[in-house]
């Protein structure tokens, strides 16, 4: 049963876990914190005013739905979140967030992965899927990385509509997130300073991300983000299997540099977006420093719905048993409440504690 309600879950975020900066430690915050598992694990009913109207594939769905965007209109203007259609939980849990810290935004309805994205999106494929999404990463035969196919097509198609529909505005800056991000109390406000720092020449920053940054990258607050994306291979002066700059749980970024990304994608087979967009390496790319991200991945508590698809797919077409990890990263991925409730649990008794 597990394996065939995940064949039909969405991925559309990364599961490695991060180095994430530690949350405000005021009691407003934990409380904050608090009420928003409350959302993930059901204890708490879904927010007024969330409700947009609903439209698969890579049709933006709800409409405006945040407020009018005056806590950031010198910043962005607006947000995108990611969402599959099921997960309802993790659309209330960022609506909550949004709608709190004053932010117009916009639900982007998640692609589903399937075999049935080789007819919708056919002229994707055109560009070749990478031989590690297939059952035999040596000879091919069956795709089996539905996840990875589903997270990618749904950023892709999202770039698209924004630079479709802002072409002629290319210095306008909007906030794309995936549903699995918790965003610090005071995100804005540490955003506005980011920006300060950086200056107004930044065309994508990455906000909450995973994976490791190069000393020589970074000042102490912002990294500049090059290539290789890595995992680093055998041979390599930083072997072996490191990852630099991975994730998009929330970034920033300029029409212009969507286009950028858009150019040359398109040059390049389909993979792990993440990294794709590492090694595109379009111009001033920045990435927050590892101790001044502005919130948390929340993987640990939700699993990976993109790693439990590619699990379920490989596991269907080549008969092998599935590792204890990806088992219970399934059971996460289909049912975020018992997880959520035992940190919840753990955070109160550290609270004790202290």
């Amino acid at each position: 049963p597990v394996l065939l309600l995940l064949l039909l879950i969405l991925a559309h975020g990364g599961s490695r876990r991060e180095q994430l900066p530690p949350m405000s430690s005021s009691s407003d915050s934990k409380r904050r914190h608090g009420s928003l598992l409350d959302i993930l694990s059901g204890a708490t009913a879904r927010p007024k005013g969330t409700v947009g109207s609903t439209s698969g594939g890579r049709i933006s769905s709800g409409g405006e739905l945040g407020g009018d965007g005056l806590s950031h209109a010198d910043l962005f203007e607006r947000a995108y979140y990611i969402n599959a259609a099921g997960s309802t939980r993790r659309r209330a849990f960022m609506e909550e967030q949004l709608h709190a810290s004053g932010v117009r935004f916009e639900r982007w309805e998640a692609t589903r992965g399937g075999p049935s994205l080789l007819r919708t999106h056919a002229s994707y494929f055109e560009r070749g899927v990478h031989a590690h999404l297939y059952a035999n990463r040596t000879r091919g035969g069956e795709l089996v990385g539905w996840g990875t196919l589903s997270t990618y097509l749904s950023h892709h198609t999202l770039f698209e509509h924004i630079v479709r529909t802002h072409r002629r505005n290319d210095s306008a800056a909007f906030l794309v997130l995936q549903d699995d991000t918790l965003l610090a109390a005071d995100w804005i406000a540490r955003l506005r300073a980011a920006l300060r720092h950086t200056g107004p020449s930044w065309e994508r920053l990455l906000l909450v991300w995973w994976g490791l940054a190069r000393d020589a990258d970074c000042d102490g607050t912002v990294c500049t983000v090059k290539p290789p994306a890595g995992p680093t291979e055998a041979g390599s002066v930083d072997c072996c299997g490191k990852r630099y700059y991975h994730g998009l749980q929330a970034w920033l970024v300029r029409t212009r540099s969507l286009r950028c990304l858009l150019r040359r994608l398109r040059r390049r087979p389909m993979k792990n977006i993440d990294a794709l967009m590492v090694n595109c390496n379009c111009p001033r790319t920045l990435a927050l420093a590892p101790g001044g991200m502005l919130g948390e991945h929340l993987d640990r508590e939700l699993g990976s719905e993109r790693a439990a698809v590619n699990d379920a797919w490989r596991a269907n077409l080549t008969h092998i048993m599935l590792s204890p990890h990806a088992r219970r990263n399934m059971a996460k991925a289909a049912d975020t409440g018992p997880m959520l409730r035992r940190k919840r649990k753990a955070t109160g008794r550290r609270r004790h504690r202290a």
